[in-house]
């Protein structure tokens, strides 16, 4: 028996001790020991704050940091370790000082130009991967590196140092491995497709759209913010049911074992994407004309960016979602930042009020918003949770919005 069947089968089957967790599982650091990581985030997006600050406000009591084999990031997990404002767990993860779960992650570029994430237990295992990458890669300060590995390299280290393999934004243009790389998995991986456990939705896409696919079926969906900014920390999130905060909880609760398993998704709705649907950079135009667009129908141009949903036409294999039993729903919301009429000043008359965002988006009653920040403002989030709000659709890089006049209808 090897240690993660050891430490699975020491978990308890029985259910009653279960609970529900919010987390976020892909969020970038932008600086550590006041240098550079994700070179396209903002430097104030840094591992104590996220821990000690976002994670609180947004309401997530699990976040996973997907810089952490940058040698910067890592070091200050250690320095985290030795202050006590961390805890390395037996069954893996780190806990903080203020009970949120830091899940340990690596994101990186294979040989092939596809994004991928390894969820690490330990951090031991954050230097396994280190002493892996440190000859195949330029930088090992940086994150999101290219990395001289194959997916299949990246696949079986992944595999060998107890972590979790996850395909990031699997459906964008961008980097997406059916986005950019391939219809499907099968034809390129074959039999160890089976490896392939745990998909990361993104941005541009959502449950209906991933499962037209029959390959998704044995997957694991997540929606994760794939943060840049502090104030999109948490922008999409999962409601995961666990025992335990730990890194082997989290193992079965992506594996469906043990009662353990993801709840919900929530998400921005897959048309505020800015992948969403295909993009003309001649006529500077996204295009809402029947999918899959691949040719401009204004200028007749063929080299346009295919948009997610476009992309989806044409790699499905149904014609409409096929949800395997276990699915758990998908719900669609947008950060309070962006809803019509929440600016800053009323972000943080509510926020000073409510516990936390997500508190305030899915469980305050609609009265309590009312009394605090006015009728239309709760006939707004209101709308947000049935799904009613008007939304301009997202395309080349241009995130899509939502409509001002839409809310109270």
């Amino acid at each position: 028996m090897n240690t993660i069947e050891r430490l699975n089968n020491e978990l308890e089957y029985d259910t009653k001790s279960l609970t529900s967790l919010f987390a976020d599982l892909h969020i970038h650091i932008g600086s550590a020991k006041g240098k550079a990581v994700k070179i396209t985030a903002s430097r104030q997006l840094q591992l104590r704050t996220i821990i000690y600050h976002d994670a609180p406000r947004k309401g997530l009591d699990m976040v996973g940091i997907v810089d952490s084999g940058s040698t910067l990031v890592s070091a200050e997990i250690e320095e985290m370790l030795a202050d006590g404002d961390l805890v390395e767990l037996e069954k893996g993860g780190f806990i903080a000082r203020n009970g949120v779960l830091l899940i340990s992650a690596c994101e990186v570029e294979s040989r092939e130009g596809v994004h991928i994430i390894s969820y690490l237990p330990t951090m031991q295992r954050i230097r396994d991967w280190q002493a892996y990458i440190k000859s195949r890669v330029h930088n090992t300060r940086l994150s999101t590196q290219k990395v001289d590995a194959s997916i299949l390299d990246l696949i079986m280290l992944s595999s060998q140092l107890d972590g979790i393999f996850c395909f990031a934004h699997a459906f964008t243009p961008h980097k997406g491995v059916y986005g950019m790389w391939t219809d499907k998995l099968a034809s390129k991986l074959g039999e160890d497709i089976r490896h392939i456990k745990v998909l990361e939705l993104g941005l541009s896409a959502d449950t209906d759209m991933a499962d037209m696919l029959e390959e998704t079926r044995g997957c694991t969906f997540l929606s994760n913010s794939d943060a840049h900014s502090s104030p999109n920390v948490g922008r999409e999130y999962n409601l995961l049911r666990m025992g335990e905060k730990n890194f082997q909880e989290l193992r079965l609760c992506l594996a469906n074992k043990n009662g353990r398993r993801v709840l919900a998704n929530y998400g921005m709705h897959p048309s505020l994407g800015k992948y969403h649907r295909s993009f003309c950079p001649g006529c500077d135009k996204i295009i809402t004309d029947e999918p899959p667009i691949s040719l401009c129908p204004l200028c007749g141009n063929s080299k346009i960016v295919m948009g997610v949903f476009d992309r989806i036409v044409v790699i499905r294999d149904y014609d409409s979602p096929r949800h395997p039993n276990e699915r758990p729903p998908y719900y669609y919301r947008i950060p309070l930042k962006d809803l019509p009429g929440i600016g800053p000043k009323t972000y943080n008359k509510l926020l000073g009020v409510f516990p936390n965002e997500i508190e305030l988006i899915e469980k305050i009653l609609l009265e309590d918003i009312s009394m605090v920040a006015g009728g239309t403002i709760a006939a707004t989030i209101r709308d947000m949770r049935l799904g009613r709000l008007g939304i301009s659709a997202g395309g080349g890089g241009k995130y899509g919005k939502v409509k001002k006049d839409s809310s109270n209808q």
